[in-house]
């Protein structure tokens, strides 16, 4: 293929991920000046999400089929586009329920992005890459909170930060459309290429894994979303200060998988994901604990802890299932993550009316216990695919 179209393809992944990870920088920062807005309390945050996530598991879903029929670059044009347009909606929704309608679309454009280039960039590419197009998601989501936060502070203008990412999106729906042909073009990387499916166990280990990338996308939307709102409402934190440790945590999400991109191919994928699970758990366990009211500076080490989880995971899908299962096993992964990014956040939101929005932190830290199980099973799965007779590599 022509490496210049095929750069340019690359690229244009890289920089809407940025933009993919803009508005949920975003929307912990400006969700008090949407609800007050709006006159709703903290439990239609978990409306909020439950649209998103419905067009987002939807449009996942079918994102490998799809692909199949249309190639990669003209499903991930038209996704930009359907999501630059619920930005736009959001925008100038009059009403709640006109912001929802917003909320919707835009989950059905970002699940078709996201799964169809997870799926290219696992087939295509190897670590690095993929550790650089989550990382590009982590400048996103870190530098939302910064885009939001002079809007919030000079007025409450929770609509203006939407309204820059709008702008930033329409231009990029032109640069994907002059890269499709890179898209569509790109050979299977060589450790993919011809890789079976495990002999037996297959269905197990795509459902474990399905399992996973829900418990695990809860738990950084949790933290992500909700520590801006637990910070000023429940420890007394200015704005800007608890902007900058929210910002912290994005930022610690960004370094971990830009550490990825650099190093990632030098250790065991598995091993590092056991690790990160590890620090995960104590940090969100020392952030919850709070002693002496440094609880707060744990942020920064749960994102950098969580951030090389499902860049690994996802990259990991074709090796583990094989390359003819893999497109549709990263459109199931997407749906299930959409669907953890509705449970545990919502729950916590529902939870926050009765007990205080301080109560996310044990539903965190209760999430994490339950990855851990899981990716032990996980591994548990793979060793028993692979006894003598199995083909899988």
């Amino acid at each position: 293929m022509n490496p210049r179209l095929f750069r340019r393809a690359l690229l244009a992944s890289f920089a809407l991920y940025v933009t993919l990870g803009l508005p949920d920088g975003v929307f912990g920062t400006v969700w008090p000046s949407l609800r007050d807005d709006f006159g709703r309390t903290d439990s239609s945050f978990g409306l909020l999400i439950l649209c998103s996530a419905v067009g987002y598991t939807c449009s996942s879903i079918g994102a490998g089929h799809l692909t199949q029929r249309y190639g990669t670059g003209v499903v991930f044009r038209n996704a930009s586009f359907a999501a630059v347009l619920g930005l736009g909606l959001l925008s100038a929704a009059p009403t709640w329920w006109a912001s929802m309608l917003a909320i919707l679309i835009l989950g059905a454009g970002w699940g078709l992005c996201d799964a169809s280039v997870n799926a290219w960039v696992a087939l295509t590419q190897g670590t690095r890459e993929m550790g650089l197009l989550h990382a590009a998601y982590g400048v996103g989501a870190f530098l939302g909170p910064l885009l939001a936060t002079p809007f919030i502070v000079s007025g409450d203008l929770w609509r203006g930060p939407f309204m820059v990412i709008c702008g930033l999106g329409a231009v990029l729906v032109g640069v994907i459309a002059t890269a499709r042909t890179g898209f569509d073009s790109a050979p299977v990387s060589s450790e993919v290429a011809g890789s079976p499916a495990p002999a037996r166990g297959s269905h197990q280990l795509l459902g474990l894994l399905i399992v996973w990338f829900l418990i695990y996308v809860g738990i950084e939307v949790t933290v992500g979303q909700w520590s801006y709102t637990l910070l000023t409402e429940s420890r007394d934190y200015s704005n800007v200060a608890a902007a900058a440790l929210v910002a912290g945590f994005w930022c610690g999400l960004t370094l971990g998988r830009f550490l990825l991109a650099g190093f990632g191919d030098r250790f065991s994928p598995e091993r590092v994901l056991a690790a990160a699970i590890a620090v995960t758990a104590l940090s969100v366990g020392f952030f919850w604990a709070d002693p002496g009211g440094a609880g707060a500076l744990a942020l920064p080490v749960v994102g950098l802890s969580l951030a090389s989880m499902f860049p690994l995971v996802m990259g990991r899908t074709a090796v583990y299932l094989g390359e003819a299962r893999a497109a549709r096993a990263v459109g199931y992964q997407i749906a299930a993550s959409s669907v953890g990014f509705v449970v545990i956040p919502a729950s916590v939101g529902v939870l926050a009316d009765y007990h205080g929005v301080g109560v996310a932190l044990p539903v965190a830290f209760a999430a994490t216990c339950v990855l851990a199980l899981l990716w032990f099973l996980i591994q548990l799965q793979l060793t028993r695919s692979t006894q003598p007779g199995s083909t899988q590599p």
